[in-house]
């Protein structure tokens, strides 16, 4: 399976979104709907963009009681998703509940668990009380996620070999974390580039600023595009 570029829609307004869109041309097949977005732009915006042909990844990151999360991916069952987020940290109970909703709800998208935000670092996890490192705190609730009928990963680039390692080869890769060669971290900390996170197992990229703030969005979807397929090449020769 080929590596895929997620464009994360996540702008101040639908108008900007839409300009984006458009800017970014015919190669841009899917697009990540997060909390901002869809807050402001509710379940329209997502049928809009499905009937435009793009793939939608609903990037919710559900997190609370397993009754509530249950209910709330039920509320979605109407709406064109291929991929859900929820947090691993809500716990196994949670996580079965939501795996056998999506499967009655919404069956042909693909559940994800956030491991460990790339935004967090070991600093971080210890002021919350977590001793783990990043790498282990992100196996850890990987193998509970996966144990417990989720599909797929939410993780830092980072992660992925340990990952790859350690669970089976059905699991879907989600990465966000990205940034192509030059471009700025922001309040990212754990990165790798496009073909790095290609070649360590990544099956989607999480792609925003770089490409949200580009003069030329398309060109920026093409280079890296074209950084993807000259990996692809280089791991079948």
């Amino acid at each position: 399976m080929s590596t895929e570029v997620i464009l994360a829609l996540d702008v101040e307004s639908r108008k900007r979104a839409e300009k984006i869109i458009e800017a970014a041309g015919e190669n841009l097949k899917w697009i990540k709907i997060g909390l901002q977005t869809y807050l402001r732009d509710g379940p329209t915006f997502v049928r809009d963009l499905a009937s435009e042909g793009k793939n939608i990844f609903l990037d919710l990151k559900l997190h609370d009681i397993p009754n509530t999360m249950s209910k709330a991916i039920e509320s979605l069952a109407s709406l064109p998703v291929s991929m859900l987020t929820v947090h691993a940290a809500a716990g196994p109970e949670a996580l079965e509940r939501c795996s056998e909703t999506m499967r009655k709800a919404l069956p042909k998208a693909t559940l994800l668990a956030v491991t460990v935000l790339t935004s967090m670092d070991a600093k971080s996890l210890h002021q919350l009380g977590i001793m783990n490192t990043p790498e282990d705190q992100v196996i850890r609730l990987a193998k509970l996620a996966i144990e417990s009928g989720v599909g797929g990963i939410v993780c830092s680039p980072k992660e992925l070999s340990s990952l790859g390692e350690t669970l089976h080869s059905g699991v879907t890769f989600v990465t966000p974390g990205i940034r192509p060669t030059g471009a700025k971290l922001g309040d990212q900390k754990r990165v790798m580039t496009p073909a790095q996170a290609a070649q360590a197992g990544a099956n989607y990229l999480v792609i925003g600023r770089p490409i949200l703030e580009a003069k030329n969005p398309e060109a920026v979807i093409d280079q890296i595009q074209k950084e993807l397929a000259s990996s692809q090449r280089a791991n079948l020769s």
